[in-house]
């Protein structure tokens, strides 16, 4: 004896699966950014606060903030999407932020951007794009 089945709505089924995945992906990664951008800022050499207070958070890329040209960068991102897999940028417009990262200064270690990062994210090659003005 033959059973046969048929299912109605698996496609709209698995269409808001897949939306409810992806807003839990971005949902992930936000947060796992903003972390990020908070260690960022508490490991950055401090003499004025400038570059402490230059990190950003942007679905932009080159979305470059400085706090020095005019109080800090503020993070808004919107709502978080369900229809894809968004990109998140951290950024810091400092002119002198590659500087530290070198080891200028005694209050951080060489690669202190690339150690916090690889904290948050699986980092592979360079994590680090430098943006000339």
């Amino acid at each position: 004896m033959a059973v046969s089945v048929k299912i109605t709505g698996i496609n709209q089924t698995f269409k808001d699966l897949d939306s409810e995945l992806i807003k839990f992906v971005n949902t992930a990664q936000r947060a796992n950014a903003f972390q990020a951008v908070s260690a960022l800022q508490i490991t950055t050499p401090v003499d004025t606060g400038r570059a402490r207070g230059s990190w950003h958070l942007s679905q932009i890329e080159n979305n470059l903030r400085d706090a020095g040209n005019g109080g800090p960068a503020v993070s808004l991102l919107g709502p978080i999407p369900d229809s894809k897999v968004e990109a998140l940028y951290i950024t810091n417009g400092t002119p002198y932020i590659e500087d530290l990262n070198a080891g200028t200064s005694l209050q951080a270690p060489p690669r202190f951007i690339e150690k916090t990062l690889s904290k948050y994210f699986r980092v592979s090659g360079n994590s680090i794009k430098v943006i000339k003005n």
